[in-house]
């Protein structure tokens, strides 16, 4: 692996780090508004969607006074001005299988315990990013909750103006010009409902860690390690489409090492829900570089692999993954086990 490809890990990682941790704002989305405006101003708070921001994501200009729980609905045509809705002056602007020997990979010297040693060092800023991920997008609130009718909602026009208002009071023309709208908890007597089960659909990364047989040339494969860096894309909470950069190295008799690097697009499906438990199989295609010190050789080959996925549900966005495949690269069969998280 190339001194860049760990630059630019170790930029993503950086970026994914900084993204903050969850606070407390949980964004109402503009469709949700949209829905909740149209229902009575008595009951549309007794269930509402909310996904909980991150870092200082919709904090407010001003903070909103606290609703004790009880009082009675009062709603309060809002004042429109310029086409941006305000409330009794309570409003803040901002801002908005053929085989090549050779082909570029390096011959002598010790080049598998290098690029060994490179992958050791992207599995570690993978799984920084895997930790990084898991307690932010994989642990905020992404589901229902129940408030006051007059608990205050925070909300943005499509231009970064920004007003509140009780939920109450909230109108269809209210909820069209909003791009979005945010309740906080500390603003009213707060009810969690329950969390929404794993969704797939969207971005997603997964760090999936084991073993697996690694070819030798001109000797049986040998058991060794090896680790999944993936990132892709659901189009579909069952069917996902993702990169999958696998490292795995081991020893022969003599202990020299032998690195294995298999770089692949791999399809996933992902069918069957069984409450918290998920299975389904993927197959990949790419190709792998090899490198054995023992020899002094480097080669290159085109991969195929199959195998099933299981899936521990924890989050609406977080799952623990297993996955177990065989792989047929270097005119071997080779199978392996990993074990690792998934963050949507």
């Amino acid at each position: 692996m190339r001194t860049r490809s760990l630059s630019y890990l170790a930029v993503a990682a950086f970026a994914v780090t900084s993204a903050g941790c969850p606070n407390e704002s949980y964004r109402i989305k503009h469709n949700e508004l949209m829905a909740l405006s149209q229902q009575p101003p008595e009951t549309r708070s007794s269930r509402i969607r909310v996904v909980q921001s991150l870092g200082d994501q919709d904090t407010p200009p001003e903070p909103a006074p606290r609703v004790r729980g009880g009082v009675g609905v009062v709603v309060v045509a809002p004042i429109w001005i310029g086409g941006t809705p305000h409330r009794h002056n309570h409003v803040a602007r901002g801002p908005a299988n053929q085989h090549s020997h050779g082909g570029g990979i390096p011959h002598g010297g010790n080049a598998a315990q290098a690029n060994k040693e490179s992958a050791k060092a992207a599995l570690i800023i993978g799984a920084i990013v895997a930790t990084t991920l898991a307690f932010t997008e994989g642990v905020r609130y992404d589901g229902y909750v129940a408030v006051d009718p007059m608990h205050p909602v925070h909300l943005w026009g499509p231009n970064g103006e920004y007003t509140w208002m009780p939920l109450a009071e909230v109108t269809p023309e209210v909820a069209a010009w909003a791009d979005h709208g945010a309740l906080r908890r500390y603003e009213g007597p707060w009810q969690p409902l329950g969390r929404r089960p794993l969704d797939r659909q969207g971005f997603t990364y997964s760090l999936l860690l084991g073993s697996a047989e690694i070819a030798l040339i001109g000797d049986d494969p040998k058991p060794g390690f090896l680790g999944h860096m993936q990132i892709g894309y659901f189009p579909l909470h069952q069917l996902g489409i993702q990169g999958d950069m696998a490292w795995g190295w081991g020893n022969d008799d003599l202990g020299n090492t032998i690195f294995d690097g298999r770089y692949s697009l791999e399809l996933d499906v992902l069918p069957l829900d069984a409450g918290i438990f998920h299975a389904g199989g993927y197959g990949q295609i790419g190709l792998a570089y090899r490198s054995d010190d023992g020899i002094q050789h480097s080669d290159q080959d085109t991969l195929f692999g199959v195998g099933a996925l299981g899936q521990l549900e924890l989050t609406t966005r977080l799952a623990l993954t297993l996955r177990a495949g065989q792989t047929w690269v270097h005119e071997e069969s080779l199978s392996e086990l990993t074990f690792g998280v998934s963050i949507y």
